[in-house]
């Protein structure tokens, strides 16, 4: 399958990289994009390249093929910074509309039905309905029946608190009032969330103008928020991704557009209730990501037997059961068996650098900081100092692909070829 033409180095640290043959068609690379998983399909749409993108892919993982879906009258425009989640057979999509006053007013909710292959908007049974109108970087979960929005900005008027319910049976919206006024994330756009035993964790961000490495979780039950403190843990994070696996959160990437973005990888472990970040080897380059996306494939995903972005409180600590979906239209989450050693691969073509590494100059990122918004231009804080690059290390023994691989697609800086990068974080 994926392992083709693969060449590894062992080394004893906690992930290791390789790169990956080429596919022969491949969506362009991009970041701000929105990914799903769903009976073994990778559903991919938008994003932005040099500008917003409207287009509509699915990967085939048990094929490893790309196929370009037709979009039709009904089906979203170019959106960025957006968010999908997979419930029942019908993908949601949700926000990214181009920033202009008329936009504001609609509810950007299109649903996909995978079985006709067909799109449809959404419709609200009554004009005096309460409804989240568009924005951009808020983050998506699927918490049983429903869809959970929280935060995200509108270009001209910047971020918001509000947080959204969408009921999937009864497709109403409703706007949550949590007990605990006045006790929460507050304005935020760019952070991660996932869900895990009925209960959802946010992490980073921007509030407001000011980059964010605060952690915070919030009830289905008790309706509230809660502060968690914890001694150390991740930095200041924009644009990464949160997975959730085997009674840990993982955070994925992400940075400030001020510096290069960050290969790090942490977990906080729930039960301990500390964080740890997962080392790489001594010789290794610098690879790292933001606005990315990430799916889990376990067997689960091969065989179609669970929606990714459900939130199975029943079957807690059962393997390879998928659990939610979060943030930026980025991240995705699972629960699946692993040691703290992982296996980080990525798509490459024939050249000699692999996509998911950044080998780029300072010029190459100044040069992508025109594709942001004003208004992120505006947030992101400048500091001068340099933070040492995150690597990784490639050699040159063979190995095949695990049961359990995370897929990284896409995210700052972008590829060179436009091809999209595709890494996978392999659990053993």
């Amino acid at each position: 399958m994926l392992e083709k033409g693969v060449t590894m180095i062992s080394e004893s640290a906690d992930c290791a990289w390789e790169p990956l043959s080429r596919w022969e068609r491949l969506p362009c690379d991009r970041f701000k994009h929105a990914t799903a998983l769903h009976n073994g399909f990778v559903y991919i749409h938008g994003g932005r390249q040099d500008s917003a993108l409207g287009d509509f892919w699915r990967y085939n993982i048990a094929l490893d093929q790309w196929e370009r879906l037709p979009c039709g009258r009904l089906a979203p425009e170019k959106l960025e910074g957006h968010s999908m989640v997979a419930y029942q057979d019908v993908l949601y999509v949700f926000g990214g509309m181009v920033d202009f006053g008329a936009n504001k007013e609609n509810t950007p909710l299109w649903m996909y039905a995978i079985d006709s292959r067909k799109w449809f908007g959404f419709q609200s049974l009554s004009s005096q309905e309460s409804r989240p109108s568009n924005r951009k970087g808020h983050s998506a979960v699927v918490y049983r029946s429903a869809m959970f929005i929280y935060g995200g900005y509108f270009d001209i008027e910047g971020a918001v608190e509000e947080f959204w319910a969408f009921y999937f049976d009864t497709q109403k919206w409703s706007a949550l009032s949590p007990r605990t006024r006045g006790l929460g994330p507050g304005p935020r756009h760019g952070h991660s969330s996932a869900t895990h035993n009925s209960t959802m964790y946010l992490f980073g961000g921007l509030r407001n103008m000011a980059e964010q490495n605060d952690f915070w979780s919030f009830d289905f039950r008790r309706h509230n928020w809660s502060n968690i403190k914890t001694s150390s843990g991740p930095p200041k994070l924009v644009g990464h991704a949160s997975i959730i696996h085997q009674g840990c959160l993982w955070v994925i990437g992400g940075g400030l557009p001020s510096r290069s973005p960050t290969s790090n990888i942490w977990k906080y472990d729930f039960t301990s209730r500390s964080w740890k970040r997962i080392s790489r080897g001594k010789d290794h380059h610098d690879c790292a990501k933001m606005y990315h996306c990430v799916i889990p494939l376990g067997w689960d995903s091969l065989t179609g037997s669970s929606d990714s972005g459900l939130d199975r409180s029943s079957e807690i600590e059962q393997p390879n059961k998928l659990l939610s979906f979060p943030s930026w239209g980025a991240n995705k989450v699972a629960s699946i068996p692993t040691s703290d050693l992982i296996e980080m691969k990525s798509m490459k073509d024939r050249s000699t650098s692999p996509l998911f590494c950044s080998c780029s100059s300072s010029a190459d990122h100044t040069d992508e900081h025109h594709l942001l918004t004003p208004y992120e231009n505006e947030c992101f804080t400048y500091s001068g100092e340099e933070t040492e690059a995150d690597d990784c290390q490639m050699d040159s023994a063979d190995r095949p692909m695990k049961e359990n691989v995370f897929m990284v697609i896409g995210g700052k800086p972008l590829s060179r070829n436009c091809e999209i990068s595709v890494s996978h974080i392999k659990l053993e």
